[in-house]
């Protein structure tokens, strides 16, 4: 079993990608360029959302779900190293029986 190394100074770098109402709050120029953000060890796509409530005000709350490389995940995925991140607020719409 491994020994929980979180809030013991180490760290991790992923790339994130704010999507819809969450994208407002990438500080630019180019909203499209994932953020570098670091985080500590076993970090949660959760703490991130937290995080960049913190540092970009874009709200936890809105961060409904994720992917992490590609795959979707929950807000519990632990994230690594190097890892990409999409987040996204709630998804509605579409039109039944089209």
């Amino acid at each position: 079993m491994r020994a929980s190394t979180r809030g013991c100074g180490l760290s991790i770098s992923v790339g994130v990608k704010l999507y819809a109402l969450l994208r407002k709050h990438h500080p630019g120029p180019n909203r499209s360029v994932p953020l570098a953000i670091r985080l500590p060890e076993g970090a949660t796509v959760h703490d991130l959302a937290q995080h960049l409530a913190a540092t970009l005000g874009a709200p936890a709350e809105l961060v409904k779900s994720a992917f992490v490389n590609n795959q979707a995940a929950s807000l519990q995925t632990v994230l690594h190293d190097g890892d990409q991140v999409g987040l996204f607020p709630p998804v509605v719409g579409g039109q039944l029986g089209v």
